[in-house]
This record gives C-alpha cells, structure tokens and sequence, in this order.
C-alpha cells in the first residue's frame, strides 16, 4: 500500500521531499516506513531471542500498513531489554545534514508504561535523550518526536564529535537514561522514523475520539507549538469526501501542553463508522494533516419496537427498541382486555438500541399487548404468555 503521512508532528513533509532511506548515512528527510517487508537496517545487534519483525498490517493507517514489532522478554540475557539498532542509514554526520529531531510512531502492546529515548554512539561518547518520551502501558499508535541537538543530548565526553559522526543509533526503554535501556517485558511497534531539518510547527501528543448519544468528543493536546494559527477539525464517512466541520483556534507558539476538544453533533449520520482528521495551519497559510481516527457510530436512523423474543414466552420475553435520538421513552404493557398490567419503562433514554425485559412469573396465560410512547412515536405490539 502506499501508506499516508498524516502525523501532525511530521507537517515539515509539506515543504521538504521524502526520502525512502536508501542510502547509508544520514540525510534530512529521510524515512523508514517498512512497507518493502523488511526491518530496514533496524535489529537487535547480536544474539537475541526477540529479533525485529515486519508485521504486515496494523500500523497506524490500519489494515496492510506495515510496521517493525519490538519484543522484550525482561529476566536476564540476551532478549531482556526493550533496544532496537541501526548502524547504516542512519548513522552519518548529522551535523552537516542539518538533522535535528528524529520523529516516529509508537504503539505500547505491553501491560509497562515505557520511558522511550533515543540514543547516539559516535567518536565523543555514547549519549541519549535527556528527557524520556513516555508511552502508557496499552496505548494506541501516537507520534513522539526525538531532539536530536546537543542541548538534549547526555553522556558521553564531547557531544558535537558525536554528532559529527554517528556510528550507530539506538532507540530504546531507559528511566533514568542510557545507552544499553532497562530490563522491561514489553513490545512496541515503530513505524514512519524520519529525519527532520527543522522543528516541527506542531508536535501532537495525542488525539482520541468519544461518543455519547449522537455526540462524538474529539480531544487532543500537542507538547509544543510554533506560529500555530488553528485547527480545522474534519469528517468522514462511508465513501464521503473530507468536510470541514469546525475550528478550533490554535496557541500561537508555545512550550507548554496545550489542550483542545471540539463536540460534533453526528446525530443526521446512520454510517456504521465515523473518521476524523484534524488539518493545522500555521499563521503563514501553510497545513498539513494530523493521522485519522474513527468512532463507531451505533446510532439507529428511525424509531422502532422489535417483536418481543421469544414469542410466545414463559415466563418471561426481552423487548427491544430503537431510538435515533436522545427521548422520554415509556413502555407499558396491557392484557386482552385493556387494563394495563405493568408499565416497564418511563425514563430518558439516549439515542440507539435498547433492549428491556419482561418477567411474568404470576401472570395469566393470553394474549399481552405492549406499547411504546417516545415524543410522537407511539407503536403497539402483540405477544402470547403460554403457561
């Protein structure tokens, strides 16, 4: 497939080519995306139980998007520690290429919150991240971004001989920072590793979708912001194009965690599912596309009662309904005769199916009639009690 490149925190890819990483030193731009169904350079460095695999499907644009998986078996050896290497593509002089961040995806398959860095070996040292990139324990794909500029690097004895001449690169689970990363059970899949030239306008941290009734809750949060004009919160559905559906002003730039959320009324959709995207645009004019999410939408189009089931019962029958919006929903149920026996339901109910039940442990046997009242839906059924 050819896979999108939708992550807020790569919307440098507006203005600079990509570059599939095929050559053997580093460039700006660069990119590794594993969709030839290799590992691309990246592995474990020697004997290890837990290689880097190739996973065909999955990765953060879903079904056929390949991503690397990265397995940790903690205890003690070889396979113990959550490390993935490279020492080809992305090794070079990132000084003079004009590197300075390195940004990916990641999804935490583990049960371990993870404090991910990257780290660099080369002539002045091994160094690592001074400040962890935290991914929770079971949490989806995100984009995480890595500094690469002295000022955020730490450990070894002269940082710029470093970066002048990376031998390898390491990206791995560290708490208190390192070059060789902790002992941890986990797995984590990588995938979309660029190089960047130049600070990212926006760096997402995260962006997630709710729905309640026929309300879907969009939030988000960004750690850092530059010349961020607004968001543009767009949606999808079935083979529909992209519709802008709000606008949510942005912060300007900044370095603080900024965080937004937008309500979007879905209540005229009957699609199954529901994809949203956020475009940002910079205060120049310039945007680019944050990655998709989706909700299931399990609203029902029209008013509906269900044929009770089972039919006859004994002693006692679920009655099902629908409700395409938020409603005072009454159900009552009456004998052959008229006078009412029970009324079952009279509440505020949300939009979508409902399903109640009926016990008649000391009814008579006949015929029942039960009866919905919601707004200006009233519909009446019949169902048998056979003793």
């Amino acid at each position: 497939m050819n896979k999108k490149l939708t992550a807020l925190n790569y919307l440098w890819l507006a203005f600079f080519p990509v570059v599939i990483s095929t050559a053997l030193a580093i460039v700006p731009n660069q990119f590794d995306n594993f969709e030839d169904g290799t590992t691309q350079g990246w592995g474990s460095g020697g004997p290890n139980p837990n290689v880097p695999t190739n996973i065909a499907t999955g990765g953060p644009a879903g079904t056929d998007d390949n991503y690397l998986r990265v397995t940790s078996n903690g205890g003690s050896g070889a396979g113990s520690k959550l490390v993935v290497m490279n020492s080809t593509q992305w090794t070079g002089d990132y000084l003079a290429a004009g590197v300075t961040s390195v940004s990916m995806h990641v999804r935490n398959f583990g049960s371990t919150t993870l404090s991910m860095r990257i780290a660099l070996q080369g002539p002045g040292g091994d160094f690592w991240s001074v400040n962890p990139v935290v991914v929770a324990a079971s949490s989806d794909w995100q984009p995480i971004s890595f500094s690469v500029q002295a000022a955020n690097l730490t450990g070894g004895a002269n940082v710029n001989s470093t970066l002048n001449g990376v031998s390898e690169v390491r990206i791995l689970h560290s708490v208190a920072g390192g070059f060789k990363g902790d002992v941890v059970v986990s797995q984590i899949g990588i995938d979309n590793i660029s190089a960047a030239a130049q600070p990212v306008p926006v760096e997402l941290n995260s962006f997630s979708a709710s729905i309640l009734g026929t309300t879907v809750k969009l939030d988000w949060s960004t750690a850092t912001e530059t010349n961020n004009l607004r968001f543009d919160v767009q949606r999808k559905y079935d083979a529909i194009e992209w519709k802008t559906v709000g606008r949510v002003n942005g912060n300007g730039t900044t370095t603080r965690t900024q965080n937004y959320s937008f309500s979007d009324d879905v209540s005229n959709y009957a699609s199954s599912k529901i994809y949203y995207r956020l475009k940002q645009i910079d205060l120049d004019g310039s945007f680019s596309y944050s990655y998709e999410i989706s909700v299931d939408n399990n609203l029902v189009s029209s008013f509906e009662l269900e044929q009770n089931y089972p039919n006859p019962f004994n002693p006692s029958t679920k009655i099902r309904f629908n409700i395409p919006m938020i409603e005072k929903v009454k159900i009552e149920v009456f004998n052959a005769v008229g006078n009412k026996a029970v009324t079952l339901l009279n509440e505020l109910k949300e939009a979508g199916s409902h399903e109640i039940q009926l016990k008649a442990e000391n009814w008579a046997s006949g015929v029942y009639y039960y009866k919905i009242s919601a707004g200006s839906f009233i519909q009446t059924k019949k169902m048998l009690l056979i003793r």
